[in-house]
């Protein structure tokens, strides 16, 4: 049963981590008791964070973000080298929005950060926007640790 609600989570969290990049606008408390549903709070607050991130400042800024990571760190379920050339190309074309990628779309693309500054629109300081990512997180672990204490 506990592999389960593992699983469970971990795929809530994709679902959310799509919703965020895709820019849907679930509120992030909404989606609090879901991301920690096997108890992993540390995964929950950082999906958290994001969601915030992406309220507090530029959405794109976050969205960007994402697609980035998605496309370089998180494996693509089948080997295909020729759906990132494809991805690629489309970027470079305009012939694809941000808001109509997923993570299948996007997983083991390897995208360069000018790809992913084209798809958004703008140029953005990634470094920036990751440090006020890991601020919220570390604010939501302090709020927490304090109703943990409270108790």
């Amino acid at each position: 049963m506990e592999h389960d609600l593992s699983a469970l989570a971990q795929q809530i969290r994709l679902a959310y981590a799509e919703h965020l990049m895709r820019c849907t606008d679930l509120p992030p408390a909404e989606m609090e008791d879901f991301l920690s549903l096997d108890g992993d709070l540390d995964q929950a607050r950082r999906w958290l964070a994001i969601g915030y991130a992406k309220r507090r400042y530029d959405p794109d800024h976050v969205r960007g973000l994402l697609v980035y990571l998605f496309s370089n760190y998180y494996p693509s379920p089948i080997d295909d080298p020729a759906k990132g050339e494809l991805l690629k190309q489309a970027i470079a074309r305009k012939r694809v929005k941000l808001s109509e990628l997923t993570i299948e779309k996007i997983s083991g693309t390897r995208l360069e950060w000018a790809e992913v500054f084209q798809l958004v629109g703008k140029e953005f300081n990634p470094t920036r926007v990751k440090e006020r990512i890991i601020e919220i997180y570390e604010e939501l672990k302090g709020a927490d640790h304090e109703r943990t204490a409270q108790r």
